[in-house]
């Protein structure tokens, strides 16, 4: 469906650059986006790198052991049926610190991590409520300092690429309330299978 959303418009720029006349600014405009996807794509490119390694770093460096045992309370009332696996709570507050740093693909190996170490735990092909609310926490994570939207907000040459957050701060706040919110409202809705 979304691939002939991208065609339908595709197209009809097309057809509005020929019937205007306007097809040499439609192929320049096409140059330029495509440029700047490039070099955008590599600049993030480089600072995932960058957050990936100094967490891989803070890791090696026993953080995610210190960092694990402050986050122990909120990780065990969040997901009981791990309190007593220590990999996993290592592993979900290392997630949980990159998200908190805005650094959102460089998160995604330390989440995989943990959704392995949680599987490792509870085999079998249906999730439990602690990977469905891991995945979900994931997917809507709070965000103290948002890296990839200020390094794209720098190289666009935004006089302030820090101004947008209180925005960002309200808004990921408010989306992982609502998302902890539901799951656990969910877990206590008996499903029939």
């Amino acid at each position: 469906m979304l691939n002939t959303v991208w065609m339908a418009m595709i197209l009809l720029a097309f057809v509005g650059a020929a019937i205007t006349g306007s097809l040499p600014a439609l192929s320049r405009a096409a140059a330029q986006g495509a440029e700047s996807a490039v070099e955008n794509g590599l600049l993030l490119l480089g600072a995932m790198g960058l957050w990936s390694g100094l967490m891989r770093v803070a890791e090696e460096a026993g953080l995610a052991k210190k960092l694990s045992r402050l986050l122990a309370p909120l990780i065990g009332r969040l997901f009981p049926e791990y309190k007593n696996a220590p990999a996993v709570g290592e592993k979900i507050s290392m997630n949980f610190a990159a998200n908190l740093l805005g650094m959102g693909n460089a998160a995604t190996p330390l989440g995989l991590a943990a959704m392995e170490e949680m599987r490792r735990i509870s085999p079998g092909d249906v999730p439990t409520k602690g990977m469905i609310l891991f995945v979900a926490m994931n997917t809507a994570s709070f965000q103290l300092l948002p890296t990839s939207v200020v390094t794209l907000r720098a190289s666009m040459g935004s006089a302030d690429p820090y101004d947008v957050l209180p925005c960002i701060w309200l808004a990921s706040l408010c989306g992982l309330l609502v998302v902890v919110l539901a799951c656990k409202i969910m877990e206590r809705v008996p499903w029939r299978r």
